[in-house]
């Protein structure tokens, strides 16, 4: 029996078989020089054509899987990586099969050496796009065949390979590799499966066919369990299905504390995919829709765009607003054709800096955003890493600018559609009753105001340590936002993982935040919690731990509010 402990994506408990596969032996190319250069460009510029057809072939079912779909295409005709590969083969006289590990292994290198979470796990991508060059440049398939139940455990997995699954026989997945960002990460959230990622070695050491126990929320995977062990695991997993079914009927509640404080819970989602989820669990609006998530790709039309935020509010609309939060790309999502030359990309071009500079693209997004507007009143709009008010009154003058044209153009929209902007770095979180004064709402992103105010890059392991929610100057920022936002009369919400995660809710609520924006899922635990506290209790204990030195005295002091509220 052994034990490996990573990140939990998608929670769930499952005991099963293994099915293990591991891309390191299937990939590995016998490195050789060509005896004709020719021959070899020929095989690569056919096994190539023969990827992007296999790639195209693919029916995208849902805004994720388009998105990364044209994430792969964009790839297989990235000119740098080809012209790498070509020169590999012409010049160097590097098989085909060579060439491409060559002109990978270079690329992966220089992600790595970027020292961002983000760009390490876009590696998968890359090493995506290698598999299937090699295997057809070897004529092999490389797919994972599952035909009956099963846990897949890998070294890593491509989006396109899970994508060709047949899912009704995916029980889990266990992973090598990864993080809560990647590709896969984001697939197996959509398609709830439970999934661990970051494991190690795990699939080294498992055996093809044994049983395996795996509990997705916790982040524990147990090999060859005895008896005992399984016991434990079907057990825990009786209490979690009970769980969920006994959440689920509480999704028509509100989220109302015991002595009757109203707190809105929404969700955050990338596609209109999400929107039956947020239903089904009850949530009062979409708090956070990324809508550069959508672009990665490429931009789309006007219209396209517009017909998709409009489908989103439209089926949206009866139960809450949507926001969508206008493109945050740069630093570490970037779109196809975006230059990625920034030392620190995660401090520079990005957001609504980029926006501000490609104002085509940004004129167009914002009619597009208008446009939906005018078919429902739900739609609000929304501006990411807005640093104080120079910044937002600029994008906001510029907003006003869009919309004369729209109407010089006679193009229709909701002249009270409601604008806000996110407060995710320490100045505008300083500066936010100055900020206030110019919006409608405000929503806090705490994963960014939380690196940034601590200077720590969660992604970074030699001090992801430090990386904390509760730090005592995070909360103190979350305090003064809030307060001045009910001075000026203002909303404020908080859309980051903090919002999400059930323990915290005490705290954030007795801090003042009347609406959080998460996940589907984590609505129904959230929900559970809040209709459990009392208003002005919360208020008090906040009061307190606003008054302690570091985060892990306000860490106990929370693990006994939770133990005893």
């Amino acid at each position: 029996m052994m034990e490996k402990s990573g990140i939990g994506i998608f929670p769930g408990i499952v005991v099963g078989r293994a099915a293990v596969f591991n891309h390191m032996v299937q990939d590995s190319v016998e490195h050789a020089l060509a005896d004709d250069s020719s021959a070899e460009l020929r095989s690569f510029e056919e096994a190539r054509e023969s990827v992007l057809s296999s790639i195209r072939s693919l029916k995208p079912a849902t805004d994720e899987e388009k998105a990364m779909l044209g994430v792969y295409e964009s790839m297989l005709s990235d000119p740098d990586y080809l012209a790498l590969i070509r020169e590999n083969i012409t010049e160097r006289r590097y098989t085909a099969s060579w060439a491409v590990e060559a002109a990978t292994e270079k690329y992966t290198a220089a992600l790595a050496a970027l020292g961002d979470a983000y760009f390490a796990e876009r590696i998968a991508d890359i090493k995506d796009a290698e598999s299937r060059l090699l295997a057809a440049i070897s004529g092999m398939v490389a797919e994972i065949a599952v035909t009956e139940p099963s846990i897949i455990i890998a070294d890593y997995l491509m989006p396109t390979e899970l994508m060709q699954m047949d899912r009704k026989h995916v029980l889990g997945l266990l992973l090598d590799g990864g993080g809560p960002t990647s590709h896969i990460a984001i697939l197996a959230h959509s398609y709830e499966i439970p999934a661990i990622v970051g494991l190690g070695d795990i699939s080294s050491s498992a055996d093809d066919g044994s049983i395996v126990a795996m509990d997705a929320k916790d982040g524990v995977a147990v090999l060859d369990p005895d008896e005992k062990t399984v016991r434990s695991f079907r057990a825990r997993r009786g209490i979690a299905i009970r769980n969920e079914a006994e959440l689920r009927k509480e999704a028509e509640h509100p989220a109302i504390t015991a002595d009757g404080h109203r707190i809105h819970l929404m969700c955050n989602i990338e596609g209109t995919d999400g929107i039956e989820g947020a239903i089904a669990a009850g949530a009062e609006g979409i708090g956070l829709f990324r809508t550069e998530f959508l672009a990665l790709k490429d931009f789309g039309s006007e219209e396209s765009r517009a017909a998709v935020y409009a489908e989103a509010a439209k089926r949206m609309g009866p139960y809450g607003p949507v926001t969508f939060r206008t493109y945050d790309l740069g630093g570490d999502k970037m779109a196809d054709g975006m230059d990625n030359g920034e030392a620190n990309p995660i401090l520079g071009w990005r957001a609504v800096r980029f926006c501000m500079e490609r104002r085509d693209i940004f004129r167009s997004q914002l009619m597009s955003i208008l446009r939906a507007s005018a078919l429902s009143p739900s739609v609000r709009l929304m501006f990411p890493m807005i640093s104080g008010s120079e910044e937002l009154l600029e994008v906001l003058a510029f907003l006003e600018d869009v919309k004369d044209e729209c109407r010089k153009k006679g193009i229709v929209f909701d002249e009270n559609m409601k604008v806000g902007t996110m407060i995710e770095v320490p100045s505008a979180a300083i500066t936010a009753d100055i900020i206030a004064d110019h919006v409608d709402f405000m929503s806090i992103g705490t994963n960014d105001l939380i690196q940034y105010t601590i200077a720590v890059d969660r992604g970074n392991e030699k001090i992801a340590h430090l990386y904390s929610p509760l730090h005592p100057a995070v909360l103190r920022l979350l305090k003064y936002v809030a307060d001045s936002a009910k001075k000026k009369g203002v909303t404020v919400s908080i859309c980051g993982e903090m919002a999400g995660q059930a323990e915290y809710a005490p705290l954030l609520v007795g801090l003042g935040f009347d609406e959080l924006s998460m996940t589907a899922h984590s609505v129904l635990e959230v929900r559970k919690r809040i209709r459990s506290l009392d208003w002005e209790s919360c208020a008090d204990f906040a009061d307190r731990v606003l008054s302690l030195p570091d985060a892990t005295s306000i860490e106990n002091a929370l693990r006994e509010y939770n133990g005893k509220a």
